[in-house]
């Protein structure tokens, strides 16, 4: 049997760190997904509350110009933003757009289970400057598949 993504996602909750957290070493920077229960939460309650979601929400600095014209920030104060790609690949462009480094992008695309299809992701820098990304999904079935 193929994995789908939500097993993928399972697995990788499973097996973080104590602080449900991967993180990814790429060249100079660092790749995060954070995996925090409460977090994928508040990212599902965010999502909910966008009238057009797509299948990414991004913490940009700036909801009043184009995407492309914008860059990605941290959470604290951001203008969320919601696109949708269409192939797990198109991050990588999306992402490069917004001042993420080449690698760093394409590790994104590597590591994000359902991204594009499956699973909705949220992306924003952390405060040590990481690209980080975590998945929107229904956490109480989560725990009670894990129980």
């Amino acid at each position: 049997m193929q994995n789908t993504a939500q097993q993928t996602l399972s697995t990788l909750l499973r097996d973080s760190s104590e602080e449900k957290e991967v993180h990814f070493n790429i060249g100079n920077g660092i790749f995060r997904l954070n995996l925090k229960p409460e977090d994928i939460k508040l990212w599902g309650e965010t999502l909910k509350n966008i009238s057009n979601p797509g299948n990414v929400l991004l913490a940009c600095e700036s909801n009043q110009v184009e995407l492309s014209e914008t860059k990605l920030t941290w959470i604290v104060g951001a203008a969320i933003r919601s696109t949708k790609i269409d192939k797990t690949i198109d991050i990588v462009n999306l992402l490069e757009s917004l001042d993420i480094p080449n690698e760093i992008a394409e590790a994104a695309s590597k590591h994000c289970p359902g991204l594009g299809s499956e699973i909705t992701w949220a992306f924003y820098l952390e405060r040590h400057g990481w690209l980080t990304a975590s998945p929107i999904m229904d956490t109480n079935k989560q725990e009670n598949s894990q129980e």
